[in-house]
């Protein structure tokens, strides 16, 4: 077993019990980042130690461990979920299992090595997903969507994902996402709202918390323990998988489509204040489309907002019914550091490319 995080009293009893009648157990359990503690699993490493189970920290040259994972005689449960009891009837979650002989192979292989404290790059298996590096998988699996995609994740920071997303949404793509609300993408959500996605909300203190990582497609879906963000992606060890398997995706589908209903609509937050005519710009460069992406927030909707940088390159878009608008800046990567002023109706701001 590998775990993020562990306080169930009852599974720490059946490993233990597992152990006792001869059963071959190993557990990594997670170490803290760069392997600098974690309080939060100290309780179950002392309680299976004092049972006799083989148990260790993960790896310190991952940031995280953050995987969920369990291999039982050749059947891997692939989770989006820790195993902490008090969140079981209140976190949006999944688990799948794989009973595919590559990817258990493959999966205990990497234990082996994170257990012997041996990096390795893992095996792919038939349809595993691992970081660090799992991020082209996920963009590629967005990128070859039609029709629609629909998304849940804990987290909205990983520019390349979003970016992804985006540009579904701007082929024709319906792509509906849903998580709990946090201040902390707002820019994100807006970015999404903006170029076409169907962002919905569960409030911090809803009683549904969405936690669990997955991108469904028409044929495919990937499900794992990967937020979308750098360090998941590029720095923890994570696992998960993308299956065409037709009732997994049926199941996630239906779940999805009830909470995609009951969530609330993503508004992005008021633009600045001052009689009509504010605005404010950021901006940061898309490697992914070698343009700039030149926010503006203001309090004017539906009307001609338009970007100059300093060599005189011009950009426009219109602003949205909340006064937001995404200019695609075609300017080069080179470009960064110089100054933009937006024009939006009568107002006008500036920024730094």
């Amino acid at each position: 077993m590998v775990m993020y995080e562990d306080s169930d009293s009852q599974v720490n009893d059946a490993l233990a019990a597992a152990e006792h009648r001869g059963v071959s157990v190993r557990v990594l359990l997670n170490g803290g980042y760069y392997g600098h503690g974690f309080p939060q699993n100290q309780a179950a490493y002392s309680y299976l130690k004092g049972q006799g189970v083989p148990v260790r920290w993960t790896p310190s040259y991952f940031a995280l461990t953050h995987q969920k994972t369990l291999v039982v005689d050749g059947r891997a449960y692939i989770l989006t979920f820790n195993l902490t009891p008090e969140y079981y009837a209140s976190s949006r979650d999944f688990g799948v299992v794989d009973t595919n002989a590559a990817d258990d192979a493959a999966i205990e292989h990497a234990f082996d090595a994170d257990w012997a404290g041996h990096r390795i790059i893992p095996p792919a298996g038939a349809q595993l997903v691992w970081s660090p590096g799992s991020g082209p998988a996920l963009v590629n699996l967005i990128d070859s969507a039609s029709g629609w995609v629909d998304v849940y994740n804990e987290e909205m920071d990983a520019p390349a994902i979003q970016s992804a997303l985006a540009a579904a949404a701007r082929r024709g793509v319906s792509v509906r996402v849903t998580m709990t609300a946090n201040s902390e993408w707002d820019s994100a959500f807006a970015q999404l709202t903006r170029a076409g996605v169907h962002v919905r909300t569960y409030a911090a203190d809803a009683s549904l918390y969405i936690h669990a990582k997955m991108i469904l497609t028409p044929d495919r879906v990937f499900l794992g323990s990967e937020n979308f963000s750098e360090t998941s992606l590029n720095d923890n060890r994570e696992l998960g998988l993308i299956t065409t398997d037709a009732p997994v995706r049926a199941s996630l589908g239906a779940t999805f489509a009830s909470d995609y209903t009951n969530a609330t609509p993503y508004a992005s937050p008021s633009g600045p204040s001052g009689g009509g005519s504010g605005c404010s710009v950021t901006a940061s460069y898309d490697s992914r489309y070698h343009d700039f992406d030149v926010d503006v927030t203001s309090t004017q909707d539906d009307v001609t907002a338009t970007a100059t940088d300093s060599s005189g390159q011009t950009d426009s878009y219109h602003t949205d019914s909340h006064g937001y608008v995404d200019i695609y800046f075609k300017a080069p990567e080179s470009a960064a550091g110089q100054t933009v002023t937006v024009h939006v109706g009568q107002a006008t701001c500036t920024g730094t490319l």
